[in-house]
């Protein structure tokens, strides 16, 4: 490896990395405080935390390596411009062509793993995802803790005073079904869960007082079982191409994200490629140029989901790209 491609390298590790590991923990961050807004809906364990993060994990690395990327190559060409390292460069014979040489193998290998992220372990990451959090709201709505109001199990209103490794003392159930009404107390219980089945409160010992309009009805019972009607629905886990022929919008939105690496290489050394003699530094605005050029694009074709559509996309990108760096680069240096 030559000193200068050593030195090209060195500067983009170094900028990526400034912008990856801060990107990465705000996405986290996002990431953490959708998966706790889910305890409104059920139980969460510090380990079901970490399942659910580990899911969701793939998607803050998709989300995340695109953008350090595309900002580590306009800062670092933006810095070297700007210092007239690139000036010193061009000027001992060196070309922008040779230059963007020593990043293509790199940005070749970006465009891989997002690709890989995005195609193949996603759509299993987020399914899997789905089926944990249906399980856990259904287990959460079987969990009933002791001296607690406000808790049910199905359409009836349970209170308990004791709750030793699932077993029940002292229960008192409310119920009301229009004009009807009904008080249960139980001595002891437990809840019988089943994710294949129905699940059901089996109760011991206790009382039934019911109310209707036609009268009242006190029922002295040894055993008695209410079932939960909710059951947990656990969809089956579609391979790559099934999962994709059901949702081909997000297939193309995916698509673009991952290949923007590669087909807006150009796009991004013709913004941060400048004399700093004649021109100013506008990396931040070239960033965010860069950004509205992938993800508007990539939600048009997701909204529109048509193939006509991402191919009309990739010839835009491949041909402004060309362009640009034709005018802007090849023909100044």
């Amino acid at each position: 490896m030559d000193r200068l491609k050593a030195y090209i390298l060195s500067n983009f590790t170094k900028s990526f990395i400034t912008l990856f590991v801060p990107f990465f923990i705000i996405m986290s961050l996002i990431y953490i405080i959708n998966i706790s807004k889910l305890s409104s809906k059920m139980i969460i364990t510090s380990k079901d935390f970490m399942i659910l993060y580990t899911y969701v994990l793939p998607d803050i690395i998709f989300v995340t390596l695109p953008l350090a990327f595309l900002g580590a190559i306009i800062n670092m060409l933006s810095n070297l411009s700007e210092n007239n390292e690139l000036i010193a460069i061009f000027s001992i014979g060196y070309t922008p062509k040779k230059i963007l040489s020593y990043l293509i193998i790199l940005t070749i290998l970006f465009t891989l793993i997002v690709s890989t992220l995005s195609l193949f372990i996603t759509p299993y990451t987020t399914q899997k995802m789905q089926n944990y959090r249906n399980r856990l709201i259904y287990e959460s709505n079987l969990k009933v803790l002791p001296k607690k109001l406000s808790q049910s199990f199905g359409n009836h209103h349970i209170f308990i005073d004791e709750n030793k490794n699932g077993k029940f003392k002292n229960i008192t159930m409310f119920t009301k079904q229009g004009n009807n009404s009904q008080i249960l107390l139980a001595k002891s219980g437990f809840i019988k869960n089943d994710l294949n089945s129905s699940s059901y409160l089996n109760l011991n010992n206790g009382l039934l007082y019911r109310y209707k309009k036609d009268g009242f009805t006190i029922i002295d019972y040894k055993n008695l079982k209410l079932f939960n009607n909710s059951k947990y629905l656990s969809n089956k886990i579609l391979d790559t191409k099934d999962y994709w022929l059901k949702h081909k919008g997000k297939l193309y939105y995916y698509i673009l994200i991952s290949l923007s690496p590669i087909l807006l290489l150009l796009f991004y050394f013709s913004l941060a490629i400048f004399n700093p003699r004649y021109q100013r530094n506008k990396a931040s605005i070239s960033i965010i140029i860069s950004i509205l050029m992938i993800y508007i694009p990539a939600i048009i074709a997701r909204k529109i989901d048509n193939i006509y559509t991402l191919t009309a996309i990739i010839i835009f990108w491949i041909t402004i790209s060309i362009f640009l760096f034709y005018k802007n680069i090849l023909k100044r240096y």
